[in-house]
């Protein structure tokens, strides 16, 4: 039962109207955001309650609340690695605790890589489980236990399916892929019949580097906005006939949407490692110039692709052709730039 107590109406309140802007989501070209620190003084705040009122709170959390404590606990835990401060992890740690369900909390990504970090800045996790339980619902204290024993077989991030990344924005994150076996219902912690698919990121050039040259080079234009550059999969129907498969084989990709600032267009943009099997010439010369744009070094790929419109008086497919010689730039700067993924 939601309790009517106007400390707890009113943080309520404040945690549902404090959303994050879009930009906050971007764990690449990561920038310090003010409002970090208002959700902080609300995390604190419901900290400090008693349990019983906390779970109240907790109760009554809405979507939007649930989105805003876990980007802020994943914030904290990127600002913790750049900075190197123990005192950020404790911060993330107590976003985690606020989260309603045991299922809001992300254990075997964000937060074992928070752990991770953790343990590398010194800090003691048995201590945090404590810090963590005595704010958490029970299930959630019970669940933290099995992470921070599952750290003893963890080496590195890329094992909780995270690869920090370094740009000329400085350190940053990208949450990679996994594909679960969903149709597995058994034990709630067993493993399943299959091994999950994980879709490696193992770049040998700075990938992250280049996506971030161009998406900052279409925000330059003044005409364009770019979202959140995430880990992605490079799909074979982008490339007419020439790959059998249903994904080009890479050692890494990446990718972001783009919107046009003064109408409803939009496209996507992937930049690419290709493995040494795949001639990047021949799927530079497969795509259709009908809506989609590739250009290609060496190894490197990056294709720019809209979607089709099939609504009646839609507006023309965006004309990609136009930023071509962006992205050809933008290999061409980071062309030197190497990388091993960590």
């Amino acid at each position: 039962m939601i309790s009517d107590d106007p400390r707890l109406e009113s943080l309520r309140n404040r945690l549902s109207s404090s959303p994050y802007d879009r930009r906050a989501f971007e764990l690449v070209r990561f920038r310090d955001d003010p409002h970090d620190d208002v959700v902080h003084g609300l995390v604190s705040a419901a900290i400090a309650l008693d349990a019983k009122a906390r779970d109240s709170l907790r109760s009554g959390l809405d979507d939007e609340s649930l989105e805003t404590l876990r980007l802020f606990a994943i914030r904290r835990m990127v600002q913790a690695r750049r900075r190197a401060s123990a005192y950020l992890v404790d911060e993330a740690i107590d976003g985690y605790a606020l989260l309603t369900n045991v299922a809001d909390v992300p254990w075997e990504t964000w937060l074992k890589a928070t752990l991770c970090i953790a343990r590398f800045l010194g800090r003691d996790l048995d201590s945090l489980g404590r810090r963590f339980t005595g704010a958490a619902s029970a299930p959630a204290g019970g669940r933290f236990a099995v992470a921070v024993e599952s750290m003893n077989r963890v080496e590195g991030l890329m094992q909780c399916h995270v690869a920090e990344v370094s740009t000329s924005y400085g350190t940053g994150f990208v949450e990679t892929i996994v594909v679960r076996d969903t149709t597995y219902y058994g034990a709630i912690y067993g493993p399943p019949p299959q091994a999950d698919n994980v879709v490696q990121y193992r770049p040998t050039t700075n990938l992250a580097q280049l996506a971030v040259s161009l998406a900052d080079a279409l925000d330059a234009t003044g005409d364009l906005r770019t979202g959140p550059i995430v880990h992605a999969e490079l799909a074979a129907l982008y490339f007419s006939l020439v790959v059998p498969t249903s994904y080009v084989s890479t050692n890494g990709c990446l990718s972001f949407y783009v919107d046009a600032t003064a109408s409803d267009q939009t496209f996507t943009v992937f930049v690419a490692e290709l493995t040494d099997d795949v001639d990047p010439t021949s799927l530079a010369t497969s795509v259709d110039p009908e809506g989609q744009a590739c250009v290609v070094d060496d190894r490197r790929l990056v294709l720019l692709t809209s979607p089709p419109s099939f609504e009646v008086g839609a507006e023309d497919v965006v004309d990609l052709g136009r930023f071509a010689e962006l992205a050809r730039q933008a290999l061409i700067d980071t062309a030197a730039s190497r990388w091993m993924a960590r």
